[in-house]
């Protein structure tokens, strides 16, 4: 504790000197001793010309740090709203700046996405002590304290946070807004902070002119994407899997469980996001799936499935749940019943005209109200004070 607090005292005394060392190039590394070039942090600002806002993000991996922090904070810069930088993993490890790093760089906003490790937390208490000219944002969009017991993630995850809401609660004190995916989530962190603000998901020019191609099996491609987390969701629709496999080509990317493997004409390995948008269009489904368990964390999702089976043309049968019924989508829900499910996907395997018809009525819908650029006074008004 003494040491934290003469640590704090220096910080506070000192602080101009340490950031900017008028004999040390404000290029070089404040983290190695041997006069290197800053590799970690080379952001592409300069810290004495500032001509509009400058926001530095920490975005979780995978695709839910790219739809919360990379794209629009990238969409931000480029439309010359904002300088913006989103910190990278290297090695495997995420660094979080010590705080002379962070003195450096001066940034307006600094933006977390879901953190809530010891390291996340120490910095944000550094940051509101040492800098309150600084405006902490934190972004959710998962309801991170009720994670499905059957999500790959789940043991990890309940073994290194299983105080995951007072975490949050701690990490929010730091904070002067929280930005969220859905209504639900932002619900769920009332009483945690004053501030906060839904953003919707929505699509990047990356998905821009991509097409899917209808009717190229001798038999309707019915498919699903995914990632790892949703056992618990694939395992609701095993039934209607094994019911059907005669009369459609079942396409699946991602995952499969065990029960469902053996009825696929087709499984795809997962990719990296780069070519994510393009592999997912050349599946060439003819109608797409979107199962979801009736679980709190899968009320409080967003309906991102839905915007990118929608944006290549799919017409889509999914739960009637919360994030599916967002803006009345034009999709089949059904509830988590087999006989339903197969009742809906027959229906619109029986019927090329009707699968067009609502696949272009759901490419429709996402064109007019989710392209990420439409929105982007959005996110400024939430990134900024």
């Amino acid at each position: 504790e003494r040491a934290d607090s003469e640590r704090r005292a220096l910080y506070r005394h000192w602080m101009p000197q340490l950031a900017r060392d008028p004999f040390y190039n404000s290029n070089l590394s404040l983290a190695k001793r041997d006069f290197s070039l800053d590799t970690y942090f080379p952001f592409s600002w300069s810290a004495e010309f500032k001509d509009r806002p400058r926001v530095l993000a920490f975005p979780l991996l995978g695709g839910s740090g790219i739809y919360r922090a990379r794209e629009p904070i990238g969409a931000l810069s480029d439309a010359g709203r904002v300088q913006g930088e989103s910190v990278a993993l290297q090695e495997g490890a995420l660094r979080y700046p010590m705080v002379t790093e962070l003195a450096r760089k001066r940034p307006d906003t600094v933006l977390i996405h879901a953190g809530l490790d010891d390291q996340v937390l120490g910095f944000l208490e550094y940051c509101r002590e040492l800098f309150p000219e600084v405006f902490n944002v934190y972004a959710l969009d998962d309801l991170i304290a009720q994670i499905p017991v059957k999500s790959s993630v789940f043991r990890i995850f309940k073994g290194l946070f299983r105080d995951a809401r007072p975490r949050l609660r701690r990490a929010l004190k730091s904070c002067d807004r929280l930005i969220v995916s859905t209504q639900p989530l932002a619900d769920s962190c009332e009483g945690l902070i004053e501030d906060i603000v839904v953003v919707p998901n929505r699509l990047s020019p990356v998905w821009d002119g991509l097409s899917s191609r209808r009717n190229v099996g001798q038999k309707p491609r019915v498919g699903w994407v995914g990632a790892q987390q949703h056992q618990g969701d694939l395992e609701l629709i095993e039934p209607v899997i094994a019911a059907l496999a005669e009369e459609v080509d079942f396409v699946f990317m991602g995952m499969a469980t065990d029960a469902i493997r053996p009825h696929l004409a087709e499984y795809h390995d997962p990719v990296k996001w780069e070519a994510y948008p393009a592999k997912l269009a050349s599946l060439d489904l003819d109608i797409a799936l979107a199962p979801l368990e009736m679980l709190p964390f899968n009320e409080a999702k967003s309906n991102l499935r839905l915007l990118e089976y929608g944006i290549v043309g799919w017409p889509v049968v999914c739960t009637d749940i919360y994030p599916y019924r967002t803006d009345d989508a034009p999709v089949t829900r059904v509830p988590n019943e087999p006989d339903a499910w197969i009742e809906a996907i027959r229906a619109l395997a029986a019927d090329a005209e009707r699968r067009a018809r609502e696949g272009d009525a759901l490419r429709d819908w996402v064109i007019r109200g989710y392209r990420l650029v439409d929105h982007l006074d959005e996110w400024e008004r939430a990134l900024l004070r």
